[in-house]
């Protein structure tokens, strides 16, 4: 099928979350990587110019109808290109909207496929109707940790687990240390949000460390601002981090970590720093079990210990291949190659 788009990314893109938005990044350039030029590729955004502009790919207004039928009909297929998308932890609102956007392909004659996904948690039946009846669309399945593929299993769908695509970033390593804490926090939880506060102000004091506020989204900084003008928590700067430069800078002079938020925590762990984890869901529970990182409220080791740069170098490989893969069962063998369309 001949159409102006190869691969158009579904995702919660365009939000001015980091998270969501280095999962986007990822997406594109592994997509490069494998032949897949960036004039091939298209977004769904609630940010069109904003994306457009970072990403350099073609964006669609991912609220609009006309706008998602519009980008439907000009690509080959659809990519669920990293997160929880399938979780009724608040509302249903994203497992509906997440199964309409496929089911909708399916009428545009869209091939549909997932890569670094985490499927739950889903409380209500209508969740795990959603998730199901979307998973049982796809033509390639990969999830991002073992209770997710574990689910698909229970659901006798076939899907292979990789690690989170944001584990195929780069992140510098050679940055000068120094005296900072870094902490990061996520709104909507506040038992764990005191507790990583508490334990970011007890290793300070313990080892006479400023404490620098990392917020991954506007809504985070809120977190920030209620605790600070509380009086509860001093801090030597508050940033909000918008893209991986940016949080590459404020590395300098840091010389440890404690987040809430999962992609906080994986660039924190790529880029060499000690980090302890305040898990609020079961996917940032999972990445800190698989890679020993400690996590505030628990026994054991303080911080978590350098990661050798071979076994990140062999988890990117291991994004990188699943990828590959996906992309090749949906477009065929051309493509999974560095090579120009």
């Amino acid at each position: 099928m001949n159409r102006k788009y190869d691969v158009l990314l579904a995702g919660y893109y365009g939000f001015g979350n980091l998270g969501d938005e280095l999962l986007a990044d990822a997406c594109v350039r592994l997509l490069e990587s494998n032949g897949v030029p960036r004039e091939r590729i298209a977004v769904l955004s609630a940010d069109t110019e904003g994306t457009e502009k970072s990403l350099g790919v073609s964006a669609f207004d991912r609220w609009k109808l006309s706008e998602i039928h519009k980008a439907l009909k000009v690509s080959n297929t659809m990519l669920l290109g990293g997160g929880g998308l399938f979780q009724d932890q608040t509302s249903l609102r994203s497992c509906m909207y997440y199964w309409s956007l496929v089911q909708l392909a399916r009428l545009c004659s869209v091939k549909t496929w997932a890569v670094g996904q985490s499927l739950g948690p889903l409380n209500t039946p209508l969740g795990s109707y959603f998730a199901k009846k979307s998973f049982s669309r796809f033509l390639y399945r990969n999830v991002r940790n073992r209770s997710s593929l574990g689910m698909l299993n229970n659901w006798g769908f076939f899907g292979t687990q990789s690690p989170d695509l944001v584990m195929s970033l780069k992140v510098k390593r050679d940055f000068e240390r120094g005296d900072r804490l870094l902490l990061n926090l996520r709104t909507g939880y506040d038992k764990v949000s005191r507790l990583a506060v508490s334990s970011a102000i007890k290793t300070a004091d313990e080892r006479n460390l400023r404490i620098s506020a990392v917020a991954f989204s506007d809504d985070d900084l809120k977190e920030f601002e209620k605790y600070a003008f509380k009086g509860t928590l001093k801090l030597d700067q508050i940033t909000v981090v918008k893209n991986l430069s940016q949080f590459e800078d404020i590395l300098n002079r840091s010389c440890c970590a404690i987040g809430m938020r999962l992609h906080f925590i994986i660039l924190a762990f790529i880029a060499g720093l000690p980090v302890r984890g305040a898990p609020y869901d079961p996917k940032v529970v999972s990445f800190c079990k698989e890679w020993d990182i400690p996590v505030v409220g628990s026994a054991g080791a303080e911080f978590s210990l350098l990661p050798e740069t071979g076994i990140l170098e062999e988890t990117a490989d291991k994004v990188a291949g699943s990828f590959k893969e996906g992309l090749i069962a949906l477009l065929g063998e051309t493509y999974g190659d560095n090579q120009d369309k």
